[in-house]
């Protein structure tokens, strides 16, 4: 036998014995969830019930080594494409069903003939380990294959919340100057039967906060807010919604936050980085030390956004009253639909600082309107904007016409916030065409300064100029473009 020839038998052997060893565990169906009517999901060899939406379809499922996904489409297909495109995963189609191979955990958006208004997302999962068990202290344990009508869910100190895969938990998470809390597990905390606005996770005053695993459905108001906190760690999160104002992660007034692969598709903002400086009196830190206001050290890696209608996918503001918001990355990201708006953007809408942001590593492939938007702004959104135009007055007055006007000119005649030293950093943009930009700052004392961008691309060109970019520069200094 030749070396060659027991090289290739021995990779073939192994490669056989690693699909053996795969394993694919469905998780337990809650009676009362309807099952999408677009989609059925065969994932090694088991059927995976398939989640329905307003928006979308969604299947999850664990699994360990390598598995084949069968995809059957209740309409013929014409052509597939799986995102996010960097992970390489292409399917073979058939009549209405398509085929294809995962080896790893994945966040997946499945189109099927540019339907941008039913996609399948496939949440594929790595095997637990170390959940926690039923009846153990402190934790709140809800049971997989089970609809719990849960309220709302109060954590304290060094309290757990554990989803259970199949788990649909239809409530919403508040903890209050809480430390050591984590909320875990692959289900599902479901807000979609909720006609209040409010927030679906909201951490205020917390340290030291682990929130790994569940899938936040169906938001309405903003899905997950951390404020006035700090060590926020969250993985694995999918956040996926089609309400209004329903923005996916919103760290105010936080320090030392971490995003990492984690999946976005919301209607509004899927990151908001933000900094207000007045809260609740239950709300502010002891003593109200105005630079504990300030957001610092957020950092958002390898993780996949969508964002459709309204909103921005990878933004700074409005909200920046509070002094700064400093030291700010996004980086090695996928941002796969961007249907209106810009994909990244910085909007001080308010009299504080920006400074000390970056996108690195950004692959934006299809639907951007705008790719990079920085402002300093005035507007209904800002602090200082009286209060009969002001955006949370239920009955502002419409920012327009001669008395809107004359508050502008009053605003331009002072002072307002400023962005500065801002880097992007290879950003590769894959669409059919290349979006617009925008650099603006208010005024003259008011300015956008110190933007590098650095190795962007289109269709695999370097852009050079302003010009190249479709970049228009108003009231900016020092906006440099370098290989």
């Amino acid at each position: 036998m030749s070396r060659l020839f027991y090289l290739l038998l021995t990779t073939a052997l192994m490669g056989m014995a690693s699909h053996a060893r795969a394993e694919v565990t469905p998780y337990p169906q809650a009676k009362g969830i309807e099952a999408s009517p677009d989609y059925r999901v065969r994932a090694g060899g088991k059927d995976i019930f398939v989640h329905k939406t307003p928006a979308f379809s969604m299947t999850t499922f664990a699994f360990t080594e390598d598995a084949e996904v069968v995809v059957e489409v209740q309409r013929p297909i014409k052509a597939a494409i799986i995102r996010p495109l960097s992970l390489g995963i292409t399917a073979t189609v058939q009549a209405n069903t398509m085929r294809f191979r995962i080896s790893r955990p994945c966040c997946l958006a499945i189109e099927v003939d540019d339907d941008l208004r039913r996609p399948l997302f496939l949440f594929a999962n790595a095997p637990e380990v170390n959940a926690p068990k039923r009846g153990t202290r402190g934790v709140h344990y809800f049971e997989g294959g089970k609809i719990h009508e849960a309220g709302r869910i109060e954590l304290k100190n060094n309290e757990t919340v554990y989803i259970e895969g199949g788990a649909v938990v239809r409530g919403v998470i508040r903890a209050n100057h809480a430390s050591g809390i984590r909320i875990l597990g692959p289900g599902i905390l479901d807000g979609s039967t909720r006609n209040k606005q409010t927030e679906s996770v909201m951490l205020n005053g917390c340290r030291d906060v682990e929130i790994n695993g569940p899938i936040v459905l169906g938001g309405y108001g903003w899905s997950i807010v951390p404020r006035l906190s700090e060590n926020i760690r969250m993985s694995n999160v999918k956040v996926v919604s089609w309400r209004d104002n329903d923005d996916g992660f919103d760290p105010d007034s936080s320090r030392h936050v971490t995003v990492e692969n984690c999946f976005f598709r919301t209607k509004d903002d899927c990151i908001a980085v933000k900094a207000h400086s007045r809260f609740g009196k239950d709300a502010a830190p002891s003593g109200s030390n105005p630079d504990s206001f300030n957001t610092e050290d957020v950092r958002v890696m390898k993780s996949v956004f969508w964002s459709s209608e309204w909103g921005h996918a990878l933004t700074v503001g409005f909200a920046v009253s509070a002094h700064a918001i400093r030291n700010v990355v996004f980086e090695d990201c996928d941002i796969i639909k961007k249907e209106k708006g810009p994909a990244m953007s910085i909007d001080n809408h308010d009299l504080g600082l920006v400074e000390n942001v970056r996108f690195e590593n950004i692959r934006v492939e299809d639907g951007c309107d705008k790719l990079i938007a920085l402002k300093v702004a005035f507007s209904e959104y800002s602090a200082d904007c009286p209060p009969e135009f002001f955006r949370n007055n239920p009955a502002r007055k419409d920012p327009s016409g001669a008395a809107w006007e004359s508050v502008r000119r009053e605003k331009r005649s002072s002072k307002r916030g400023t962005i500065r030293n801002v880097q992007f950093k290879d950003i590769r943009v894959t669409g059919d065409r290349m979006p617009d930009s925008d650099i603006r700052g208010f005024g003259p004392m008011s300015e956008v300064s110190d933007v590098l961008l650095q190795n962007i691309t289109f269709q695999g060109k370097v852009l050079k100029s302003a010009a190249e970019a479709n970049l228009r520069i108003r009231n900016a200094s020092n906006v440099r473009f370098a290989e």
